[in-house]
């Protein structure tokens, strides 16, 4: 009898499974169009136009910019004196046009010698290369980073033959695996510090030769030039002006202004700053680095307008169109619905990645799309899962 019941009883259980299976259990809705996929934003890797020294990094990770904030700057001593050098020229320059277009006097000539005079000490000066005290304040710099390399290598083994040691008494159950961890995480900490170590290292070698190089070869022959170019127009003025003397100098004046104006905007090409507002997602540079032109400091995300980077199967293509409003809503916010907007289509069909959809949808042609969404709270991050929702009309 009790054998009949428990029959029955799994009939009744079977039997009510089917019926809210038939009846109850939620089917696809065919006017709603499924997908999922990943955050994207728009990043760029920011670096400057010129060659030289980081000089300093005021941007860090996560951290909020607005267009035109400064984010870093080289080491900007040559560029400055080549300004001044560029704006001494045309002043000079200037005052040889002047001279000639109101005919030479001896005290004007006396003037355009004492600058050609001038002109040759500054070269003189150029030439003799950096001072002996620059040279070994750098020397020394090179060595106090040494120094701290090498303590901070001994810091490194040292914290590795703690690690093993206390790792050697936790597999024979002498402490717990929180201890070990500790060792570990002062290890990890100890490498950091000793890579940092190096870095200063190298940036202090290459800054000593910098020093022991001595002033750049394009200052030199800037100053060389100007000295020429001081002989001639004392020579000039000696002689007196001439219609050809006079348009040769104006010409010069203008070249002089042009001079003036890349040098200062060499100046304005060491300053590093934001080409709009966004979030800074890394940092790849370091103080006291040597940058050459477009190697990154920062990376820079616009992240007010994101997209979700999703895929459509073909069976419905043919039932979007740019335009359409999206739902988007991701697992990190599940309470939250976010608008948006169906930007792109691509034409070519392409297999979903792995990351995205199911084995069996992995092996069907798909199409990828991009949802334009709005993110002024900056909640959506670079690569966050979502799922987008397409209302048909019916």
């Amino acid at each position: 009898m009790k054998k009949i019941l428990r029959l029955i009883i799994l009939i009744l259980i079977v039997g009510g499974g089917l019926t809210w299976a038939f009846f109850f259990r939620e089917k696809d809705d065919p006017n709603l169009i499924k997908m999922s996929g990943n955050i994207e934003v728009v990043q760029v890797d920011l670096g400057f136009e010129l060659s030289g020294i980081l000089a300093e990094r005021l941007a860090d990770e996560g951290e909020t910019v607005s267009k035109g904030d400064l984010l870093a700057r080289l080491d900007d001593s040559n560029y400055v004196l080549q300004v001044k050098q560029a704006k001494a020229e045309l002043g000079y320059a200037q005052a040889v046009l002047d001279e000639l277009e109101a005919g030479s006097r001896p005290e004007e000539i006396a003037q355009v010698k004492a600058m050609a005079s001038q002109r040759e000490y500054a070269l003189k000066e150029l030439l003799s290369g950096s001072r002996a005290q620059e040279i070994k304040e750098a020397a020394a710099a090179l060595d106090q980073a040494k120094a701290g390399a090498l303590a901070a290598e001994s810091k490194v083994a040292l914290a590795k033959a703690d690690y093993e040691r206390y790792h050697k008494i936790f597999e024979s159950g002498g402490i717990s695996i929180q201890a070990v961890q500790t060792y570990e995480t002062q290890m990890d900490i100890a490498q950091r510090g000793f890579e940092e170590a190096k870095a200063r290292v190298q940036a202090a070698n290459e800054r000593l030769h910098l020093v022991k190089e001595g002033p750049r070869q394009e200052l030199i022959r800037q100053a060389r030039a100007a000295l020429e170019q001081a002989e001639a127009d004392y020579e000039l003025v000696k002689a007196g002006p001439r219609k050809e003397n006079i348009a040769q100098a104006k010409a010069r004046v203008e070249s002089a202004r042009e001079a003036v104006k890349i040098a200062e905007k060499r100046v304005q090409d060491s300053l590093l700053k934001a080409p709009f507002d966004g979030v800074i997602l890394a940092k790849s540079a370091e103080p006291g680095a040597y940058m050459n032109p477009g190697t990154p400091v920062v990376t820079l995300a616009q992240m007010n307008t994101v997209w979700l980077r999703a895929f459509v199967s073909e069976r419905d293509l043919g039932r979007i169109r740019l335009g359409m409003e999206v739902e988007v809503s991701t697992d990190a916010y599940p309470d939250k619905k976010y608008p948006g907007t169906l930007s792109f289509i691509s034409s070519e069909s392409e297999f979903t990645p792995k990351s995205v959809q199911t084995f069996e949808e992995r092996l069907n042609l798909m199409y990828r799309v991009k949802i334009e969404l709005s993110n002024q709270d900056m909640a959506l991050k670079p690569g966050m899962p979502a799922d987008a929702v397409i209302r048909i009309a019916q």
